[in-house]
């Protein structure tokens, strides 16, 4: 069930039925009849306590009738510490009076206290209950973002003192490498790694303030920090306390940049901040405040937050770790087989950046480890089998970065997390795992993801999961390297231009999938729209890949400087076929399929079309001028031109273009047709014009304008003589419609708008409805974040139905309510009109009214959301297309 309907129907239950109103509430999520009789006669009911149901697996529910608001919640405190009713694990604990409803979610640990009068605006707590599971929304709370900020200090002061460094590729891959080992050095020995505070210690004390020896110390310490205690002879004794780190992080004999006074003072400073409790998930917010930006931009590299990472990690892999677990809790044999799973799991993601998919992943798997053995002592301490070392290993968490110091901070990042995790170990068990010397590390390579083979990197088995947030680079942005990359790919310079560069992720990621390994990946939402659905995802389907989990379209949001504003979609794929996890609005729902659309229906690619489907008027691109504004006039020009030659007024007519459509403004072209064109110049005024369009064009770089020879008329002329539809080429992504309107014959549309020549009120009505632009936001490409409606796309693919006179006819009645409904504002333009936060509500009653009957036209069943409107359209479709293949 859908969460709008479930809306509808608890809006019209009865919250006075007392007792009674748990079965209503299971009603309303769909609950079989049959079950809830089953549950009165006390056949699911295992409570026997008065006014109070317990339901296997589904609900605990007590009726209070007298009742303190209060008490509700002490009520659920009593229940969930009841070991008879924990016994049957109750999905939902539910307490209520008259007034209120307290509800506990005993699996994500959510609460719910409201009136009763507010239950459909809750709707969506109970959706388990419909089928549809809830999403975690979680975030990350960070360490002050002075780290980053003293950081990207540092790095300008060095470059600054040593600006040779960044010249050469050995120099910029020293100067990252130097930072990734200080860094290293701050959060060990604000965590116990090393002795609390004894590397900004020791440089403080050790070194002289105007920053002259700074190297020399630094250059000293880490060549000890790479030899065991054992070789390393005589050293001075402030040294003694350093442990051997060894893993390659000190191995390389790179000399320290050259320190300036503030230089050496920024090091002291950082070392005062608090390491201890920092989130190598920030590392990757802090190459973004300390790499250059011209880089960034040009690896494509956007910070994932935890939110956004959990969105993929979730369906991919830990939502079933979690159900497992739920499942085994009681269970010796089971728990123990969950862990050595965990140590079979490997993670991948093939552009990792600065690890933070595999550290949240590697994070999240020791604290499941943990909360495992936790409840292996509680069932059995003598089954606390509490390991020497974590069954999770550093090793099994792979990544390719094509950047030499995002692949640092990566491993870099992987052993803060682990000793992070050994620090929780420590906590629960009481057994210290030391992190140094360090013994393993992450498998991550630093190449191009691109062009290497992924199956050498990682094979794909069974319990191997590909992850991550590959570069979102259009093709108008691509370098030529990247360009290159597309044709090393695809084997050929004759590859789909227009294609994403993230469109090689998903195509490498297909060629790796076997058996049941899965992959998930945060995407822009460009590659289920469009143009790129035809050229992505049909090669995708004949490699034989179903996509297994979605989320759909969601506002990027993370924690990182530069904020990156795209709207995005996660996108889990799989070899093996079966059901799919649809996420959508906060809920999950099982589905049997899901199409590269994102919608719920068989798999689909809508081609572009050149000629229409049903029978409906041509829509065609607007009249191009290319003529350097020599054609065009504004209000104020026409005025004046036809008050001093009054018959150019035959020649000129309104002209609509994207700002005349969208925000009323005014303005007039030259239209000459070619036998009028000697007696229009005779106006002085117009000979001037065309002469000026004949200039523009001769300097024209494109053959076909510079010789096209007609210097009075449009470049490309589409204009006729008939009333017309004006559709603009882009939209605000923020308006439920994309703002069409009628105009009468005599008027030229322009070529940023779409034009229906010829066209009749109730076409009007057709396009102006919710189920046009539920087609049109599925299947039309996008502009940033804008709609870009494409007549190849948009139009001749929308499948209409069939219409007779009376249905023409009462379609033109509607779109002639909409257009009197915008008439009684005439101060508003229809950008206005069209705003969400503005829409008056005689414009937005006609909308709806003919939005009614465009649905009743599809289906007598109301439809229930967007994705309802596209399950139907696209079923439409492909009857239209195995039409058309019949008839060749």
């Amino acid at each position: 069930m859908k969460l709008a309907e479930i809306e509808d129907r608890l809006a019209q239950i009865d919250v006075a039925a007392g007792q009674d109103l748990i079965y209503e509430l299971l009603a309303a999520y769909g609950t079989p009849q049959s079950s809830i009789t089953k549950l009165r006669t006390g056949t699911y009911n295992k409570s026997g306590a008065e006014d109070t149901v317990l339901w296997k697996k589904k609900v605990w529910d007590v009726f209070v009738p007298a009742a303190d608001d209060d008490q509700l919640l002490t009520t659920l405190d009593r229940a969930q510490a009841n070991n008879d009713i924990g016994r049957l694990k109750p999905r939902f604990y539910i307490a209520r009076n008259e007034r209120r409803l307290a509800a506990v979610d005993s699996r994500l640990g959510q609460t719910l206290d409201i009136a009763l009068t507010d239950l459909p605006r809750h709707a969506a707590f109970f959706m388990p209950w419909a089928g549809a599971e809830k999403v975690r929304a979680e975030t990350a709370s960070y360490v002050d973002t002075k780290v980053a900020q003293q950081m990207a200090k540092l790095y300008d002061e060095i470059l600054a003192v040593n600006p040779e460094l960044p010249a050469t590729d050995d120099g910029r891959r020293n100067l990252n490498h130097f930072f990734t080992r200080l860094l290293f050095c701050f959060f060990a020995e604000d965590t116990g790694v090393f002795p609390d505070g004894i590397f900004t210690t020791a440089l403080n004390n050790l070194t002289a303030t105007d920053g002259s020896d700074t190297a020399d110390f630094l250059d000293q310490l880490f060549t000890l920090l790479d030899t065991p205690k054992d070789d390393r002879g005589n050293v001075p004794s402030h040294f003694e306390p350093f442990d051997y780190v060894n893993g390659s992080l000190f191995s390389d004999r790179i000399a320290a940049p050259t320190f300036s006074r503030r230089a050496r003072n920024i090091v002291v400073d950082c070392g005062t901040l608090d390491w201890s409790s920092i989130n190598p998930d920030i590392f990757g917010s802090m190459i973004q405040a300390v790499v250059s930006t011209d880089d960034r931009a040009n690896l494509g590299m956007h910070y994932t937050s935890v939110e956004n990472i959990l969105k993929v990690l979730n369906p991919l892999f830990l939502d079933d770790l979690e159900e497992r677990f739920h499942d085994a809790v009681d269970s010796v044999r089971k728990l123990e087989d969950l862990l050595d799973h965990l140590g079979d799991i490997r993670v991948f993601d093939p552009a990792c950046g600065s690890g933070n998919f595999l550290i949240v992943a590697y994070k999240r798997l020791r604290s499941l480890e943990h909360r495992l053995l936790e409840r292996l002592t509680e069932i059995d301490s003598f089954k606390a089998a509490l390991f020497a070392e974590s069954k999770i290993s550093l090793a099994n968490f792979y990544g390719i970065e094509i950047d030499d110091f995002a692949h640092d901070i990566a491993q870099l990042s992987l052993w803060f997390a682990k000793h992070q995790m050994n620090v929780e170990y420590d906590e629960l068990f009481g057994i210290e795992r030391r992190l140094i010397p360090l013994t393993e590390s992450g498998t991550i390579h630093c190449a191009n993801a691109t062009r290497v083979d992924w199956t050498e990197v990682c094979e794909p088995t069974a319990a191997t999961f590909v992850c991550g947030n590959p570069p979102y680079v259009g093709s108008s942005m691509q370098t030529a390297s990247q360009k290159g990359d597309m044709a090393a790919y695809f084997g050929t310079p004759r590859y789909p231009k227009n294609l994403d560069y993230i469109g090689l992720w998903f195509l490498k990621a297909a060629d790796w999938l076997q058996g049941s390994a899965r992959v998930g990946f945060v995407s822009t939402n460009s590659i289920c729209q469009g143009t790129h659905v035809a050229m992505l995802w049909e090669r995708m389907l004949e490699k034989d890949v179903s996509i297994a989990f979605a989320h759909t379209s969601f506002l990027w949001s993370n924690e990182a400087k530069g904020n990156a504003g795209v709207t995005c979609v996660v996108v889990g794929l799989s070899a093996l076929r079966g059901e799919a996890l649809l996420i959508d609005d906060g809920t999950a729902r099982t589905v049997p399929n899901i199409n590269p659309y994102l919608v719920p229906s068989p798999d689909n690619t809508i081609v572009v079309s050149r000629s229409q489907a049903n029978e409906r008027p041509k829509m065609t691109r607007g009249s191009m001028a290319s003529d350097g504004g020599h054609l065009l006039l504004s209000e104020a020009q026409y005025l004046a031109t036809i008050h001093q030659v009054p018959a150019t007024a035959e020649f000129l007519l309104p002209y609509i273009g994207a700002k005349e459509l969208l925000y009323a403004d005014t303005r007039y072209c030259l239209w000459i047709e070619d036998e009028q064109r000697e007696l229009a110049a005779r106006a002085e005024l117009l000979a001037e014009r065309i002469r000026l369009v004949g200039a523009f064009r001769s300097r024209s770089q494109a053959a076909t304008t510079r010789d096209y020879g007609k210097d009075h008329r449009f470049r490309q002329p589409q204009y006729k003589d008939a009333p017309c539809i004006a559709v603009p080429r882009h939209s605000s992504e923020r308006r439920e419609f994309v703002p069409m309107a009628l105009y009468p014959a005599g008027t030229v549309i322009s070529d940023a708008n779409f034009a229906v020549y010829g066209a009749e009120p109730w076409l009007l009505a057709s396009l102006q409805s919710l189920m046009h632009m539920a087609w049109v936001r599925s299947v039309s490409g996008g502009l940033e974040n804008r709609i870009r409606y494409a007549n190849t796309l948009c139009y001749n693919t929308f499948p209409f139905p069939d219409l007779d006179d009376w249905h023409r006819s009462e379609l033109s009645e509607r779109a002639l309510d909409i257009l009197a409904a915008r008439e009684r504002w005439p101060d508003r333009s229809l950008a206005e009109l069209y705003d969400p936060d503005k829409m008056p509500a005689n414009v937005r009653a006609a909308h709806e009214a003919n939005d009614a009957f465009v649905d009743s036209l599809y289906r007598k069943k109301p439809f229930s959301s967007d994705a309802d409107r596209m399950e139907l359209l696209l079923a439409m479709y492909r009857e239209l297309i195995t039409a058309q293949d019949k008839k060749g």
